[in-house]
């Protein structure tokens, strides 16, 4: 550093200020104007001018520090959800693939039919009555339309 070690006056800090906008100060004396700036009690234009841009830049970078945190706070819980999500699906599909496949149920005035060929018997005899009854119906139709048939005659 050069003599602007200690500033011991508004004069000095105004001409380490001036040296900062002219881009002439190094990485050591841009630190002890910014400490300078926080802790000292001068007021002029200079200074006030000072403070205020190293607040600007001051509060801006803990913006962005604070958005980087929030940006990797938000990534760490997508990716945290993302494989909750996985580890669910997962363990559904493993869940399923352990559920017996060819289970037959049926409910019959409320009770519980579990027995595969009472079941199939059940269904088998259904399919018996719908079959009797289309024919029936189909017969019924044919002889309408024989009757309708006579008629036009």
């Amino acid at each position: 550093m050069n003599d602007f070690q200690h500033i011991n006056s508004p004069e000095g800090l105004e001409q380490l200020i001036e040296r900062y906008f002219d881009g002439m100060t190094t990485v050591e004396e841009e630190a002890l104007l910014r400490h300078a700036l926080a802790h000292c009690p001068w007021s002029s234009d200079a200074i006030d001018e000072a403070k205020m841009v190293m607040g600007y830049f001051a509060a801006h970078s803990h913006q962005q520090r604070q958005q980087t945190i929030k940006g990797k706070r938000q990534l760490f819980i997508s990716i945290a959800a993302s494989i909750a999500i996985i580890l669910a699906v997962g363990g559904y599909a493993l869940w399923q693939q352990q559920q017996p496949s060819d289970v037959c149920i049926a409910y019959i005035n409320g009770l519980v039919v579990q027995d595969d060929d009472k079941v199939m018997g059940l269904v088998a005899d259904d399919l018996n009555m719908m079959d009797h009854a289309g024919n029936a119906m189909s017969d019924q139709l044919s002889s309408l339309g024989e009757a309708l048939e006579l008629d036009n005659e």
